[in-house]
């Protein structure tokens, strides 16, 4: 004979999106993220790029020597940089150089690596050729993540910022990486409006050029904390990372302190 089902004491009962507990705890995850931290991720990001992408090398040699920290900053997950690693373990960088130093149109040229993996899980690979464009030269490529829109899942910041799916959505790679350029640059506006981009932030050549990747990845990680500590008991709440913490995660960045 079943037993009566007990209320579990790690997740809440909630009613929904509208719930007042919801609303207050989106307003303390809010709290937990400041202009100082979104200052500090774009400094850390354009410190990376210093570090491994400005001066790389498309020859095999020196990719292979520096291939591992590329995965590791173009996913979020060591899982999926072990996969890319093991991916490329045979040493031919072939693709990686054309989509470097190609000159098709930059949504063509995604396209076209992305295609080319098809052994690679589709968002794996758009991650790792928009990962390399924009670290490589952030003012002229953008990322495309899962976290920023996620099509097979219709799920991502960016469709949270723009107030629906309909922008994104597209018919093919090219398409797709030029939308999300689009509602990229829209959501700077959102972000304008808010606390966290401030004048420290944008007048500051190197960090301007990572500004829109370190704001959206905490406005995701606001969100994602958001309903993720709703969900859970104040005892769990205490188990997670810090909200600037998930931000580098999801760029790819060692966290800091605890």
């Amino acid at each position: 004979m079943n037993q009566p089902q007990q209320p579990s004491h790690i997740l809440k009962q909630r009613t929904g999106p509208d719930d007042p507990v919801l609303q207050e705890t989106l307003q303390d995850a809010l709290a937990q993220v400041s202009s100082a931290d979104v200052i500090s991720i774009a400094d850390e990001l354009s410190a990376r790029q210093e570090r491994i992408f400005l001066n790389l090398k498309t020859d095999s040699v020196s990719l292979a020597s520096s291939f591992a920290d590329v995965a590791a900053a173009v996913t979020h997950t060591k899982a999926n940089a072990r996969t890319l690693t093991n991916y490329f373990n045979h040493g031919d960088y072939k693709l990686i150089t054309e989509l470097l130093i190609t000159d098709m149109p930059t949504p063509v040229r995604v396209a076209v690596f992305v295609e080319k993996l098809n052994a690679l899980d589709t968002r794996l690979a758009m991650e790792l050729a928009t990962g390399l464009l924009h670290y490589t030269s952030p003012k002229d490529h953008w990322l495309w993540t899962r976290w920023l829109w996620d099509p097979t899942t219709a799920t991502g910041i960016l469709p949270l910022l723009a107030g629906s799916t309909h922008n994104l959505l597209a018919e093919n790679f090219a398409d797709g990486y030029a939308r999300v350029g689009s509602v990229t640059a829209m959501s700077m506006k959102f972000a304008e409006g808010t606390d966290l981009f401030v004048d420290e932030l944008t007048s500051n050549e190197k960090r301007a050029s990572f500004a829109n990747s370190a704001f959206l990845a905490c406005a995701y990680s606001v969100y994602l904390y958001g309903t993720t500590s709703w969900r859970l008991s104040r005892e769990f709440n205490g188990l997670l990372p810090t909200l600037p913490n998930m931000a580098r995660k999801l760029l790819g960045l060692k966290k800091i302190g605890n």
